[in-house]
């Protein structure tokens, strides 16, 4: 077993209070928002001349502009080109944001925030193949590119197949559920070779609109775990268990936390068996969220909620306040549940470890697991699969910073496709369905 899942393994059993970092998608610190920076070449900040005033967007152009850019069949070229201080600044401090021009497929934005993503499983130097974040208005007023202002890339230094994210968000979404969109990604630093990456939809505003057009203006929190780079302390984020404040909000109104702090309170209110569900549900889509926990079982995400309390999020719809779940990060998907030391019939999460004691919550669950294998289409993903797989394949040979052998990233790939072709029986047999 190597070291980064031994260190994830860990994160079980550990639950030591952090102190520090963000609450962002992966806990740095960041430059603070009133940071000054003089001179910025080609300021794009969606201004009005002269008068202040916001620029109309067009909202159709910039969506007909993302939906062909993340879509699994393109590599496109990422162009970071930092200056020597922000470049000596990223590598002395990559959890707070340095400057670079940032050309994605010939198209340059300029003065952008940039800073290393992950932590103890992913987060990597600049001098290895790190993860990085993009704020495209971090300097630069309401700056964007075709209308997205956060840009993420995913380094697949724990996933050899580059595939597992891609597969993973797109099974949430064949079943209906909010879930980032993912493309591929050719990366230069001072035109320096950095590889393969997967390009992740960041799970921020845009997304919530794409997602939620008429329902986009909630509060969405990070559930990720808050990490303290200082100490190597970290917590655990679920409900009822006197963490609230440490969730973070990404988007919404700053209600210092209420709607979390709600939550908990009916779980600790709530009986401890029958009646459970029911007197949870004012606040939680119950149907919405059985079927993230059976997608999460059928993509063998145990670095998600269910089974570690880890890489989600959580979205309150304005229109009821009800709480929806966000997938978030599948480095550590399509594994099973017995080689970590868990099991799918004992979630470790709260709404989960609960509901499992109430029949009727228990029932709602099992029947949500047949309702999400009759969205899942085995053939289809397939089919992608092979397609990503061939588009991929010299990019991932040729990928001078990656950290498996190409065996590895050949063999993992057909893991995959054996996972997927023999997933649903899996399940079928596990729950007797």
């Amino acid at each position: 077993m190597s070291l980064s899942l031994l260190l994830a393994v860990a994160c079980v059993q550990n639950t030591t209070i952090g102190i520090g970092g963000d609450g962002d998608d992966d806990g740095g610190t960041g430059t603070p928002r009133d940071t000054a920076i003089d001179e910025l070449p080609g300021d794009t900040t969606d201004t009005g001349e002269d008068t202040g005033e916001p620029v109309e967007r067009d909202r159709a152009a910039e969506a007909a502009w993302q939906d062909e850019f993340f879509v699994n069949t393109k590599i496109h070229q990422y162009e970071i080109t930092l200056d020597e201080d922000n470049y000596r600044a990223l590598r002395r401090d990559g959890h707070s944001f340095a400057v670079a021009d940032l050309t994605v497929d010939g198209e340059t934005v300029p003065g952008v925030g940039i800073r290393l993503r992950g932590k103890i499983g992913s987060y990597r130097e600049l001098s290895q193949k790190p993860k990085f974040k993009f704020d495209l208005n971090e300097y630069n007023g309401e700056q964007r590119l075709h209308g997205l202002k956060t840009m993420l890339l995913n380094n697949s230094v724990v996933d050899c197949s580059y595939l597992r994210e891609p597969i993973g968000y797109q099974v949430f979404r064949d079943a209906g559920l909010p879930a980032s969109r993912t493309s591929f990604a050719h990366v230069e630093v001072n035109g320096e070779n950095y590889g393969l990456y997967v390009v992740i939809e960041a799970p921020d505003s845009e997304l919530l609109r794409v997602v939620h057009p008429e329902d986009d203006e909630g509060n969405l929190y990070d559930g990720k775990y808050v990490y303290d780079w200082n100490t190597g302390n970290y917590t655990m984020l679920d409900f009822a268990a006197n963490v609230d404040s440490l969730y973070a909000l990404e988007e919404g109104t700053e209600v210092e936390n209420a709607d979390i702090v709600a939550v908990s309170d009916a779980v600790w209110d709530a009986p401890r068996g029958p009646g459970y569900q029911a007197a949870v549900d004012p606040l939680v889509d119950w149907e919405q969220w059985h079927t993230a926990w059976a997608l999460e079982q059928w993509t063998g995400h145990l670095d998600g909620y269910q089974m570690n309390r880890n890489n989600y999020r959580v979205y309150f719809r304005p229109s009821d306040g009800k709480m929806e779940y966000v997938p978030t990060d599948f480095d550590y998907a399509f594994l099973s549940d017995g080689g970590w030391g868990v099991w799918w019939t004992g979630p470790i999460g709260v709404l989960a470890s609960r509901c499992f004691i109430d029949a009727d919550c228990a029932d709602a669950h099992r029947a949500s697991l047949g309702s999400m294998l009759e969205r899942i289409d085995p053939n289809a993903l397939r089919a992608q699969l092979a397609e990503m797989k061939a588009l991929i394949a010299d990019e991932a040979a040729d990928d001078p910073r990656r950290e498996c052998g190409t065996s590895d990233v050949w063999a993992t790939q057909s893991y995959l496709d054996s996972w997927i072709s023999g997933r649903d029986a899996q399940v079928r047999a596990a729950w007797r369905l």
